[in-house]
């Protein structure tokens, strides 16, 4: 597994009350592509946007690498029930 491209994203627009600042990161294990976001404001923290994960084992690799590569403490992702992101424990990967 590695970091094949991480790339900065500034998405700010004030009129509409919004700024949205960190990394996009596209990792590669293999033939699996996994894009994660961190952002400036949630230090420790990272969201997986693809693919949308539930508990795998690919999931627990990737869990493994960012903890170790990025130093994440947070892993959230998406949550269909609810319609967004939620974290995940590190240890079990269900949600919390």
């Amino acid at each position: 597994m590695r970091i094949e491209k991480a790339d900065r994203f500034d998405d700010v627009d004030y009129d509409a009350d919004y700024e949205y600042r960190g990394f996009n990161y596209l990792i590669l294990d293999g033939v699996d592509q996994f894009l994660v976001r961190t952002y400036d404001d949630q230090p420790g923290s990272a969201t997986v946007v693809r693919p949308a994960m539930t508990t795998s084992t690919r999931l627990r690799t990737l869990a493994e690498f960012l903890r170790t590569e990025l130093e994440v403490t947070a892993i959230y992702l998406y949550r269909g029930e609810i319609g967004s992101y939620a974290q995940v424990d590190l240890e079990s990967l269900q949600f919390c």
